[in-house]
């Protein structure tokens, strides 16, 4: 999916924040692209607000560091109606060679004039793992003991070694830790 880019901006549904480190990390090996390739932008927030509009905007209006293409991965569980606005006009008078990618849950979370501008694919299609799927082994080891849980880090940083695992795929896992450790904390009763 990634060589043959058809569109200047995708909406990937299915996706938020959480997979923007995956998405990012398959893109990269998709298009053979170094691992600090200046012209990939990755940004995940909780709601996508007008400022982070601004600053995509900006950057895409600058020419790529490496004179190739500029890929901008933009992952939020909520995007305002006013960076939707900002993002309209950056997506009707694309930059060149500028091809972005809005990680959100569902295409529904975006205004039918955005979306009109979008081609809108569900995550699977660029074959990266959701992070939602990781939630019940993220569970799991965090209730493991610390023995079975370094047994696991261990794991997990050998198979990277040995090109058995991708790293975004082991990046959505840590990911989802967080997510589990904060949604934890956030339950917790404030004293």
């Amino acid at each position: 999916m990634f060589k043959n880019l058809t569109h200047h901006a995708y909406c990937v549904a299915g996706a938020g924040g959480a997979e923007v480190s995956a998405f990012a990390e398959k893109l990269r090996g998709a298009c053979d692209l170094e691992r600090e390739y200046p012209d990939l932008v990755a940004l995940a927030v909780p709601s996508f607000g007008i400022d982070d509009a601004h600053f995509v905007r900006a950057l895409a209006r600058q020419k790529p560091v490496a004179g190739g293409k500029k890929f901008f991965v933009l992952g939020a569980d909520a995007v305002t109606r006013e960076a939707q606005n900002a993002l309209l006009k950056t997506f009707e008078e694309p930059t060149p060679a500028t091809h972005f990618f809005l990680l959100v849950s569902s295409a529904e979370l975006l205004a039918p004039t955005l979306r009109s501008r979008m081609e809108v694919a569900p995550i699977e299609r660029f074959g990266v793992v959701v992070v939602k799927k990781h939630h019940e082994e993220a569970r799991a080891f965090l209730a493991a003991p610390s023995g079975a849980r370094l047994a696991r880090a261990e794991h997990i940083a050998a198979a990277l070694k040995d090109e058995k695992m991708e790293r975004g795929e082991a990046a959505a896992f840590i990911e989802t830790l967080q997510a589990e450790v904060s949604e934890y904390l956030w339950a917790l009763p404030c004293p």
